[in-house]
């Protein structure tokens, strides 16, 4: 009688799920290295940080790491000290105005 689901995600009883929601997103291998050359061009492009301060959060804390968890360890090493090394870069800059 009940084959309506639950607005608030609880799974109907006719539907056959069995829980535990969605797969989770697993970013693909040449995206993750596409978003990070783009992500290091930019850095290196840039005298300042080109984002605000949410943005810089946002593509630094949750982003990057992101994309380099799709790596292989020794990759996503070398990808993790060229970003690092920019930001490095751009944080010097950053207090040297200040």
């Amino acid at each position: 009688m009940n084959d309506q689901p639950d607005l608030f995600g609880a799974p109907s009883s006719s539907s056959g799920s069995t829980g535990g929601g969605p797969p989770a997103y697993v970013v693909p291998y040449p995206i993750a290295v596409n978003t990070l050359t783009r992500t290091l061009d930019m850095l290196r492009a840039a005298e300042r940080w080109p984002w605000d301060p949410d943005m810089k959060a946002a593509r630094m804390e949750r982003n990057v790491p992101r994309m380099l968890a799709v790596l292989p360890p020794e990759e996503a090493a070398d990808w993790r000290a060229r970003i690092n090394a920019e930001a490095a870069r751009l944080d010097a800059a950053a207090a040297t105005a200040a």
